[in-house]
């Protein structure tokens, strides 16, 4: 489901499968990527160890990243470099839905946590490269939540 059309992002919600074991869901399949995305990139399983820890901050020229939070809750702020639009999200692990979130190229990106422990899952369609990573303050820390609260 594309949510807006300016900006390249995209929500999608997945049914959970819940029995007495736990829970199973189905993150990323390989019929949800294009013929482009294919190649396997990487995958990262990201804790946030307290409440307002602030994860991101930056964005990628050529990545494509798909994010789902396993655990706890997260705020997300994003903005579209080329326009400038924002659009502040709330990603919750404990939510009936499991939500996954898709961005592309040159968008911001930040997480902060709003619950004590989080976690996230985070698959990109690239190898990590330190050249195609910069900085960008979009969230901090202090603006957030305080920790311990």
């Amino acid at each position: 489901m594309k949510v807006d059309q300016g900006m390249d992002y995209s929500i999608e919600k997945f049914e959970k499968h819940n029995d007495l074991r736990g829970q199973l869901v189905v993150f990323l399949k390989n019929s949800n990527l294009s013929a482009s995305m294919k190649e396997f990139g990487q995958i990262y399983f990201v804790t946030f160890d307290g409440r307002g820890v602030v994860r991101g901050n930056h964005y990628h020229k050529r990545w494509r990243e798909w994010f789902g939070v396993v655990s706890g809750k997260l705020s997300v702020e994003l903005m579209d470099l080329s326009t400038g639009e924002t659009v502040s999200l709330v990603l919750d692990g404990d939510s009936d839905d499991y939500i996954r979130l898709e961005i592309g190229p040159n968008i911001v990106h930040a997480f902060c946590s709003l619950t004590p422990m989080a976690s996230l899952l985070n698959y990109t369609d690239t190898e990590w490269a330190p050249l195609d990573t910069f900085s960008y303050e979009l969230t901090k820390t202090d603006e957030v939540v305080e920790f311990g609260i």
